[in-house]
């Protein structure tokens, strides 16, 4: 029987709540703990940037894997098991002796765990149920990581004078497990699963010829044919962009800024900070419904790189608070327009795999980002390396943002091809 309202605003929000309090916690709290892992375990800089990279890594390099496995064993069972993975993970987590426990916990069964359950899940979710309001749902979905990411640092800090940060990682291990359960008792692949349409209308029914004729020329793109495209390779380099200059100032700016005199209080606001206004970048994103999206993916790689540069100068309060904002509000508006751009140009078909393929590759420098940041300040004790680098990659990837145009039709002569 088909329910007498639209199920992707259920949608919307299981997969926001899914994103938000999978994601959020962990991603966040690495950087909030990693004082008291320094003192606790003894681990170097290296080890914080390495611990964090390689989950980034992890977390993206599956991504090709978790659009097969949504293709062939469903969204709904993807994301619980991805989520009782990352609970595992986190509980082996709070009771590290080591580095390498860090890494076993942390980096490898967490970020393989949240690759599979959070954001190619979130993403497909939102581009599968809508495609009038497609920008907009998917930056309100992407939105609860920052309002989640916002609460995080107060939690942490409030953890952290009552309990520990053991204790921290089994309270994530917790909301993980709680989140597999939501995930597969709510989560429904696509709106004819239930009798109904994508936005809502009646199954036939044409609101907007164009978009509706749009849609279906994107629609017939294949992974396979989508990855042989220059527009491919560009947002290859976008995605680059707009994923190591955040992860690295996650990875590392409570110690950034405890380093610059800043209270552990203060920079620990300062992370929360970042996740909030990067809220608004999100909510920005749903610009992507009314104009080209490679636009204002752009203008958010250039926010985020000069916000990247901009931490050199953060030793002076507002300064530093403008560096995060420039981040946070690029790395917002690029983490929704990047999914855009690719159902504007390559479809719902090819969509999870397409989306996998690109964060698999682009995680393994997402990754080698905190790693190589943690290393230089190792050897020279100082980020200014690191950051100016960082401001240099936004750049790169605001110009290929600006240099794509959309594929067309796919090659007649490839139509036989296999997503």
């Amino acid at each position: 029987m088909r329910p007498s309202f639209f199920y992707g605003w259920a949608i919307v929000l299981v997969a926001g709540l899914c994103y938000g309090f999978g994601m959020s916690p962990m991603y966040y709290s690495w950087s909030i703990f990693a004082p008291r892992l320094v003192v606790d375990l003894g681990v170097n800089r290296g080890d914080v940037g390495g611990v964090f990279g390689l989950f980034n890594v992890l977390y993206q390099l599956v991504g090709v894997f978790v659009g097969l496995a949504i293709v062939r064993v469903g969204l709904r069972r993807v994301m619980a098991v991805g989520f009782l993975v990352t609970a595992t993970g986190l509980l082996f987590l709070s009771r590290a002796e080591t580095a390498l426990d860090c890494y076993l916990g942390f980096s490898i069964l967490g970020g393989i765990g949240i690759g599979f359950s959070t954001i190619v899940p979130a993403q497909t979710l939102g581009q599968n149920w809508f495609l009038r309001r497609r920008a907009l749902v998917i930056g309100v979905i992407f939105a609860f990581g920052g309002i989640v990411g916002r609460l995080v640092a107060p939690a942490d800090t409030w953890m952290l004078q009552h309990y520990d940060w053991r204790t921290g990682w089994v309270v994530i291990a917790a909301i993980s497990t709680t989140l597999a359960v939501l995930a597969g008792v709510f989560v429904r692949e696509t709106p004819e699963t239930v009798g109904q349409a994508r936005d809502g209308m009646k199954p036939g029914g044409r609101a907007d010829p164009a978009a509706d004729a749009l849609a279906a020329v994107a629609d017939q793109w294949t992974a396979a044919q989508a990855i042989r495209t220059p527009q491919f390779a560009l947002m290859l380099v976008c995605g680059v962009a707009y994923a190591v200059p955040f992860n690295t100032a996650v990875a590392h700016l409570t110690l950034h800024l405890t380093d610059l005199g800043h209270a552990e209080a203060a920079a620990i606001g300062l992370v929360g900070t970042m996740a909030l206004i990067s809220i608004g970048g999100r909510l920005m994103g749903a610009v992507g419904d009314w104009m080209s999206p490679q636009w204002a993916l752009a203008v958010a790689l250039a926010f985020e790189g000069l916000g990247a540069g901009g931490l050199l100068l953060a030793a002076d309060s507002t300064l530093a608070l403008a560096a995060v904002s420039l981040i946070g509000l690029g790395f917002g508006l690029a983490y929704i327009s990047i999914p855009v751009v690719f159902s504007h140009f390559f479809g719902r078909r090819a969509f999870s795999v397409t989306a996998g393929i690109r964060m698999t590759i682009t995680g393994v420098f997402a990754g080698l980002g905190p790693w190589l940041a943690g290393l230089a300040f190792d050897a020279t004790g100082s980020y200014a390396v690191p950051f100016i680098g960082l401001m240099f990659v936004g750049a790169a990837g605001a110009v290929c943002a600006a240099l794509m145009r959309h594929p067309g039709a796919p090659p007649i002569d490839a139509a036989a091809e296999v997503s």
